[in-house]
């Protein structure tokens, strides 16, 4: 939420640096709405790396409106400006001059440090606050399959809503997720994105307790298929009407 300072803001102050100091930009970069702390997480930034300390050495600098846009985990900026170092290539910050010498390599490492401290109390704010709401029962992700949005709460959406009624019946009958995968699948039903049902699909629906009127929230590790332990999930009554009855 970068209304003071947006990407085009800060473009247009390296355009002016730029301008000002009679560099010629090749290109801008940009990973927009992508957490700077893991830089393999973002394409726009390995790109411009990679072309930065390619053979042909096509830049002397990279323009950064902070160092917090270049990483914002130290380690990694560190490592990286090593890299382009021995390409010859240099990180400026535009807003954050450093003078040279051993001092200003000191405050450049203060200036991630900071960044990097940042990060970790913001990520910590944004965990405490989503995790407030869960305990009051709030929204804070996309409906499973059976439910849409309307007004900030999820409501029943019948045309999906006969596919999770169909499994749980198959499964209430003993069949196994596989199966009712491939009972599901010859149906010609798929899964929201239009793509056939798996067994991992069946047993997410069938083990959510969404279905039964409940939120469920950090579940699962981020960006993994492994599961947190039972004492930092957090299950709340919700506000919207359960697809299944809970017996």
């Amino acid at each position: 939420d970068q209304e003071e300072l947006s990407p085009d803001s800060q473009e247009r102050l390296l355009r002016n640096y730029a301008a000002a100091n009679n560099i010629f930009l090749e290109h801008v970069f940009a990973d927009a709405g992508i957490s700077g702390r893991k830089a393999d997480k973002r394409p726009g930034f390995q790109e411009m790396i990679a072309r930065a300390k390619s053979k042909e050495h096509p830049v002397d600098v990279l323009l950064v409106w902070k160092f917090s846009r270049f990483a914002r985990n130290q380690e990694e900026s560190i490592v990286y400006k090593s890299l382009l170092k021995k390409a010859g290539v240099d990180v400026i910050s535009v807003s954050e001059p450093l003078a040279d010498g051993p001092f200003g390599s000191l405050i450049e490492r203060i200036i991630e440090w900071m960044d990097e401290y940042y990060s970790i109390r913001l990520a910590s704010d944004v965990k405490r606050g989503m995790e407030e709401k869960a305990l009051r029962g709030g929204y804070q992700a996309a409906p499973p399959l059976g439910y849409h949005m309307e007004d900030h709460i999820p409501v029943i959406y019948e045309p999906e809503a006969v596919i999770v009624r169909k499994i749980y019946r198959l499964a209430a009958e003993g069949k196994t997720s596989t199966t009712i995968a491939r009972i599901i699948n010859d149906a010609g039903y798929r899964t929201r994105r239009g793509k056939l049902f798996e067994h991992r699909g069946i047993v997410y629906i069938l083990q959510n307790p969404f279905y039964k009127g409940y939120v469920r929230w950090n579940y699962r590790k981020h960006s993994s298929y492994y599961n947190n332990a039972d004492n930092d999930i957090i299950t709340t009554k919700g506000l919207h009407k359960p697809l299944i009855d809970e017996n």
